[in-house]
């Protein structure tokens, strides 16, 4: 079965239009001292296939080098090998020095991390979230919204990886609900929320990320970042990929509430125009059967 990874086609429309919020902030909130970010670097390869061979972030930095950020709940000599190979993939491209950072969400005994393979080594720089503490945190930039005082907007997006003994919907949920009393922007707004929920999609679950949807609607959220990528002249394709990907969340939604797809449903999403799929990701919080569903879907 298609699996749905949130950032599949969003991720590149969300962070080209919010990466001046890394711009500013990144080093100050990775306590690691980096150039500035000049632009986003796209993290999609026609080498790469599969969701999970997917980079986290890339950036151009002022001194022509490439910043990229990954997330692991554990780091492994598996993951190092793999991150190796997206900077390979990289420096094939750019031929430009690459610089990993891995945030590592459990902790990780040293500051930088490795392999050796004779004729090819490889190092990261490692940033324990599990030093930063979530609960304190959230408090601590709670009091300053409250105060409409200025805070980084980074602590926030990535307040959901800190340490917690919470589960991780329920932290998501906490930072969503901070997020909306944000005195700013709504296009700023929305990006904050969508940079928060894209970040932590792959420590989600199938259930979990219904759970969200059904209950901050997401795909409005999302619509923003299409829309944005139409005003600056995105190339044609787009649009049908954007729509490939709200059927794929439907389906995973679907297959959370009623169990294995129906293949009549699957052929009426596949068929369905994207205001109708905007819709159904309200619809789906009412039904009851996936008889409801496709009735919804045929009229």
């Amino acid at each position: 079965m298609q699996q749905f990874d949130v950032t599949a086609h969003n991720y590149d429309f969300v962070f080209k239009d919010s990466f001046s919020l890394f711009k500013n902030d990144i080093g100050d909130f990775l306590k690691v001292e980096l150039p500035g970010i000049v632009s986003y670097l796209e993290t999609e390869f026609a080498e790469i296939e599969t969701s999970a061979e997917r980079m986290d972030l890339n950036f151009k930095l002022e001194d022509g080098s490439i910043l990229h950020l990954e997330e692991e709940i554990e780091v492994s000599v598996n993951d190092l090998i793999r991150f190796a190979s997206y900077d390979l993939k990289l420096y094939n491209r750019y031929r430009d020095r690459i610089r990993t950072i891995i945030l590592c969400i459990k902790g990780y005994p040293a500051a930088e991390a490795a392999f050796n393979a004779g004729s090819l080594g490889y190092n990261t720089t490692v940033v324990n979230m599990s030093d930063k503490d979530g609960k304190e945190k959230l408090k601590e930039l709670r009091e300053k919204i409250e105060k409409g005082e200025e805070i980084n907007y980074l602590e926030l997006i990535f307040l959901p990886l800190m340490n917690s003994d919470q589960d991780m919907v329920k932290r998501v949920k906490e930072t969503i609900e901070l997020e909306k009393q944000l005195e700013v922007e709504r296009n700023l707004k929305n990006n904050i929320v969508a940079l928060t929920f894209v970040l932590c999609d792959k420590f989600l679950s199938d259930q979990e990320i219904s759970e969200i949807w059904r209950d901050y609607k997401m795909v409005r959220i999302f619509k923003y970042a299409e829309e944005q990528g139409k005003k600056k002249g995105k190339i044609e394709g787009k649009e049908e990929g954007k729509q490939e990907e709200a059927r794929v969340i439907l389906k995973r939604i679907i297959k959370a509430k009623f169990g294995d797809h129906d293949n009549e449903i699957i052929d009426l999403i596949n068929k369905s125009e994207l205001s109708k799929i905007e819709d159904l990701s309200e619809k789906i919080i009412t039904a009851d059967s996936k008889e409801e569903i496709i009735d919804f879907l045929k009229h």
